[in-house]
């Protein structure tokens, strides 16, 4: 039995004047421990919020192979990675 997941939507933050279209993605339900190292890697002050920091979120929220995130734009692996985090830390139910 594979991990549990869900979908979430990904929406641009105009704020950030980011422009993709809304689109849907299956991300894992992490664990105790998984979410611990969620956290851990976005709250690490020392940890560049570089290219590489996103998609060590997005590997560790989703089953994305290099090849589906080659497909995606930059603007899209941000907003994937930002939506992840959210969801990670959004009150549970």
């Amino acid at each position: 039995m594979g991990a549990l997941k869900k979908k979430i939507k990904v929406v641009a933050d105009k704020k950030q004047d980011q422009t993709f279209k809304t689109f849907e993605i299956e991300i894992n339900l992490l664990t105790l421990t998984q979410r611990g190292e969620m956290n851990d890697l976005i709250t690490n002050e020392k940890r560049a919020k570089n290219f590489t920091f996103w998609i060590e979120v997005i590997r560790l929220g989703a089953d994305f192979s290099d090849e589906e995130l080659n497909n995606f734009s930059t603007e899209e692996i941000l907003g994937i990675a930002n939506a992840i985090i959210q969801d990670v830390n959004s009150k549970k139910k």
